[in-house]
């Protein structure tokens, strides 16, 4: 049995939502402002429409999430092929993502909820790494530390630093990981 294809307009539906949300976090730079009301009014939906995609904003605010995390992967999945080691690259693809979307991604780094997503998220990516490098150890501390890292570094840059290019904060943290003391 096949899965019910979606209606496409249902589909262009949610995608004009979740392009509203991420429109209106741009201008505002806050969560706690966003309304069903703001939402559909810049969607150009009514909020029927609304309603019937989703139950409420927290509904539609973790699909936005799902989405990044989902972008995420599809741009470091090809990172996690056996033929493929170049960590310089994985860095950069990593942190322009992060710099392409900064403008409302600095708005969700806000929230704990995204923080745990996001610190997770690099866990397992920098198992996966391990696993592709056959590194085996049994410190698991130490991906914790390598993501809170990685997230209080992201986290700077996107509030404070983003002056900086993806460029210069991935040969930075290229010297951090490969320094020896």
């Amino acid at each position: 049995m096949s899965a019910k294809k979606e209606d496409p307009r249902a589909i262009r539906s949610k995608r004009l939502l979740k392009e509203a949300v991420i429109s209106l976090l741009i201008e505002s730079q806050n969560l706690q402002e966003l309304t069903v009301q703001k939402v559909t009014a810049k969607a150009e939906l009514n909020r029927a429409t609304f309603y019937l995609h989703y139950g409420d904003m927290q509904v539609l605010l973790k699909h936005v999430v799902y989405d990044i995390f989902d972008d995420l992967s599809k741009k470091l999945s090809p990172l996690l092929q056996p033929e493929h080691v170049d960590l310089d690259e994985h860095r950069l693809t990593f942190l322009d993502y992060f710099y392409q979307h900064r403008k409302y991604l600095s708005v969700l780094f806000e929230e704990k909820a995204f923080q745990k997503k996001l610190h997770n998220f690099i866990v397992e990516f920098v198992q996966a790494r391990r696993d592709l490098n056959k590194i085996v150890t049994e410190d698991a501390v130490s991906k914790d530390i390598i993501a809170s890292s990685i997230l209080g570094i992201l986290m700077w840059w996107i509030r404070d630093g983003k002056h900086y290019s993806s460029e210069y904060i991935a040969q930075q943290m290229s010297v951090w990981m490969t320094r020896r003391h």
